[in-house]
């Protein structure tokens, strides 16, 4: 019969987990001489491209690891060229368990390997300079306000403190910032924070106060039902 005491390795994979939760687990499979595993991975790699070694947690918390033997890490800016350690660019990673390609035909099945053995893995992300790999958000969810590059799950993340907000681009310079808390006073505030961190101008952030933010049957963000709303705003 399975007993709690067995239980020695925890691993998480599928979607970023807070900090806090990482050290949380982190602590308690340490003091019973366990380990947890964080690690990093697309259905498209096989599935994993990275891990955080357990003994790294404290010292690289937020990390996703390095690649995993074999595998390459890569993050490239729009130009294509390959990113400075702690500048933020497009996750690509190289390795032979990346996928030959997608069959959308009978003869898409000829074509052999179109991959190269790299994937565009569509995440943001940068390299430290010992090499390990932060994940920042959605190359899909990213804007320009004012010719400023602004990563929405960035900005959900420097919320965080004030409570859950949905984050999307109304239109080419504004973005709708959902919150499930706050009014105009509150939003004055955070407003004046994001500012000075994005360097954008305070009429490219729409505060839009809701009950609740929508969610998927995954439990993440309506992303598309936000978009498609706009409730009377607080605290322009």
């Amino acid at each position: 019969m399975y007993k709690r005491q067995h239980l020695t390795t925890l691993t998480q994979a599928g979607g970023r987990l807070e900090d806090r939760l990482v050290r949380y687990f982190g602590d308690l499979m340490r003091e019973r001489g366990g380990r947890f595993c964080v690690m990093y991975g697309q259905t498209e790699a096989s599935p994993r491209m990275a891990s955080l070694d357990p003994e790294r947690l404290v010292d690289k918390l937020g990390s996703a690891g390095t690649a995993l033997p074999g595998g390459e890490l890569l993050v490239r800016t729009e130009s294509g060229a390959p990113a400075p350690p702690g500048e933020v660019g497009a996750i690509h990673y190289r390795g032979p368990n990346v996928m030959m390609g997608y069959a959308e035909s009978r003869d898409d099945l000829a074509l052999g390997d179109v991959t190269g053995d790299v994937l565009d893995t569509g995440d943001l992300g940068f390299l430290d300079e010992d090499g390990f790999l932060f994940v920042t958000g959605r190359t899909k969810r990213i804007a320009k306000l004012s010719g400023v590059r602004v990563s929405l799950d960035e900005v959900e993340r420097m919320l965080a403190g004030h409570g859950p907000a949905g984050i999307v681009a109304l239109s080419a310079d504004r973005l709708g910032i959902f919150c499930a808390w706050g009014g105009d006073q509150q939003f004055g505030a955070a407003r004046r924070e994001l500012c000075r961190a994005l360097r954008v101008p305070p009429g490219s952030l729409h505060f839009v106060h809701v009950d609740a933010l929508p969610v998927l049957a995954n439990g993440k963000i309506d992303y598309r039902a936000l978009a498609a709303r706009e409730p009377e705003p607080c605290g322009r």
